[in-house]
């Protein structure tokens, strides 16, 4: 059976890491697996499975259709669709012998929208979280075709882990508001206060503008800013540190988060409804302080540097048990082996040549960039309004 993962790109955060590790278990479950991306690979090289292109650009019109002649000379049993916009409208093309699964990657409506509108042409439905599938699951017609199915990793040794670590911290988000940048400079400030001395690997993208603002707090040169890297040095600067920092508004489910964990980093985060919480137990294997409490927040910082070592062993634990690659397969191979046996859809399209892709006009796109990035930066100073409008992203 061919099974094909269609991505955007290998860029793609958390996603291009999952559906490597979804072609590297079904190549060793018997299966020929395939990775399509829209854009041309830029650092996946020689794998156990076979990685394509279609090398378009963001938007590209032509989407479509270029990716229907390509199932037409490389025929698929299976394809699922991962959060790549320009794939969807295919979905109602697709010819009857071609079972087709969309997997939902967030909560905002912008995400699991097209699962709705083409439900009918699905034969399964994937949500990575609890947190994800409560966004839709009472809107499907027919609730069984949904499977939750919880994102995992393939992780390095546990040999590289350090067991004598100093009180360092983590945090994954750059300038994102979203994620919590604003919200670890009033951590860092109040650490400060409380005598904290350890440092911060402040990882993902910062604009020379935020990086000022970084510059200014109070025991700058204990922080040190990385920029985007590769997943092999977060893996390894985990390995060493004690804190994940993980204060994002919205976490639809949290790759940073089981990475960091297996290797020994205990997460502390906002004690709100994201998928954090359903990967990190309070007081066992992380942390959680009552949102927009900064000095709470602080305390369990400090709380999981002086209780490392318990919680250190049981986020090791958590992350390798319950969110390894293998365990994520079985439950794709269970699915996969359920719609196998399921009658084959008729799609109303797929005698019909797709329209051209337009992508959606957003809003919030409208404004003045300089309105944008006032909005975003009021919206990201408060944890709590960054939390009450987590899915308004994309409007």
């Amino acid at each position: 059976m061919k099974l094909c993962w269609l991505i955007p790109s290998d860029k793609s955060g958390g996603i291009s890491p999952v559906a490597i590790s979804c072609c590297r278990q079904a190549v060793k479950a018997g299966y020929e697996a395939t990775m399509l991306m829209l854009h041309a690979p830029s650092w996946i090289g020689d794998q156990t499975f076979k990685v394509s292109s279609l090398e378009l650009s963001a938007s590209a019109p032509e989407t479509p259709k270029v990716l229907l002649q390509w199932l037409a000379e490389n025929p698929q049993d299976i394809v699922l669709i991962n959060d790549c916009r320009e794939f969807d409208p295919v979905i109602p093309h697709l010819p009857s012998n071609i079972k087709c699964v969309y997997v939902v990657h967030d909560t905002a409506p912008r995400y699991w929208a097209t699962a709705l509108q083409e439900e009918d042409n699905l034969e399964a439905i994937v949500a990575v979280s609890e947190t994800v599938a409560h966004k839709f699951r009472h809107q499907l017609k027919d609730s069984q075709k949904l499977s939750v199915i919880c994102n995992g990793c393939l992780f390095p040794d546990r040999l590289e882990m350090n067991l004598m670590r100093q009180n360092d911290l983590i945090f994954l988000g750059g300038d994102n508001p979203t994620k919590g940048a604003f919200d670890v400079l009033n951590l860092w400030k109040q650490l400060f206060k409380l005598g904290f001395s350890g440092k911060l690997h402040w990882f993902g993208n910062v604009k020379p503008a935020f990086e000022t603002k970084i510059d200014q707090m109070p025991n700058s040169q204990h922080i040190q800013i990385y920029g985007h890297v590769h997943r092999d040095l977060i893996f390894s600067t985990a390995a060493f540190a004690k804190v994940l920092l993980m204060l994002s508004r919205v976490e639809p489910f949290g790759m940073a988060t089981i990475e960091a964990m297996s290797m020994g980093c205990v997460p502390v985060a906002w004690d709100i409804e994201t998928g954090t919480k359903e990967i990190a137990i309070a007081n066992k294997s992380g942390l959680f302080a009552p949102l927009n409490n900064t000095y709470a927040l602080a305390k369990q910082v400090l709380s999981a540097c002086e209780s490392h070592q318990a919680l250190s062993s049981a986020a090791i634990e958590r992350a390798r048990t319950d969110f390894n690659e293998t365990v994520m397969w079985n439950h794709y191979a269970s699915m996969i082996d359920r719609i196998s046996n399921v009658q084959p859809i008729q799609r109303p399209k797929m005698d019909q040549i797709p329209i051209p892709f337009s992508p959606p006009i957003h809003r919030f796109q409208l404004l003045p960039s300089r309105l944008r990035s006032t909005i975003r930066e009021f919206v990201g100073r408060s944890p709590l309004l960054g939390y009450w409008l987590r899915d308004m992203r994309g409007l």
